[in-house]
């Protein structure tokens, strides 16, 4: 494991001891490494590996608890890849600001935990009472298709109070749904009732069978 820094002209990278007891399974970097680090310029991220065979390439619910309270990108070597993760809130309990940290900012960031980075776009609040349309404008172009039954990972599109879908959740399986309402923290919900009944459509990456949703459930279970 390393940590990335930047000098001021190039990011360049430092070895880490790990100084985990179980070093198979884990990893802890130690201060002296960190201030190392800090000396030298701007960390970036912290780098680490999840080797196969047992391995996975997204982060592990001790992973994105640790990210979040580093406060860094985290890039993870796997397979002879590496795979970046920006440094964003955990799903549930954000604030809400619109397009910044609203529900479209919710489902691009869990589809990034779970493999896929996604387009970011720039929006005015209530472009639905505009004549915009900004979801089935974009969402095929991400590259969603559109699916009659939801499974783990699938985009819901939601129409409420508007003549065009302007919400959007992520389904988590077990009825139930992650998402982000205006002037409320982000949290799960029963896809049931209200919001089955608001449900426009529902989307299907064309890329699923190839991400890892266990990204998003990682994620969620920190706060469990």
């Amino acid at each position: 494991m390393v940590l990335l820094f930047f000098d001021g002209t190039k990011n360049q990278f430092i070895p880490c001891e790990n100084q985990a007891e179980d070093k198979a399974n884990y990893f802890e970097i130690s201060d002296l490494d960190y201030i190392k680090a800090e000396e030298k310029g701007e960390l970036v991220a912290v780098v680490h590996s999840h080797p196969e065979p047992n391995g996975k390439p997204i982060l592990s619910v001790l992973d994105r608890k640790m990210q979040v309270q580093t406060g860094l990108d985290w890039w993870l070597v796997h397979n002879r890849q590496i795979h970046k993760f920006r440094n964003v809130p955990h799903l549930i309990g954000r604030e809400f600001k619109h397009g910044t940290m609203d529900c479209y900012t919710l489902y691009r960031d869990a589809y990034m935990l779970a493999g896929y980075e996604m387009d970011e776009f720039e929006r005015q609040d209530d472009w639905w009472h505009t004549g915009q349309n900004l979801y089935l404008d974009n969402i095929q172009g991400q590259g969603f298709e559109r699916v009659e039954t939801p499974q783990i990972g699938d985009v819901i599109l939601m129409q409420v109070g508007a003549d065009v879908p302007n919400h959007a959740a992520i389904y988590i399986g077990e009825q139930m749904v992650i998402h982000h309402s205006p002037n409320r923290l982000s949290k799960r919900d029963l896809y049931d009732g209200y919001w089955l009944r608001h449900t426009h459509s529902i989307w299907r990456h064309k890329l699923a069978d190839k991400l890892d949703f266990d990204g998003i459930l990682n994620d969620i279970a920190v706060n469990n």
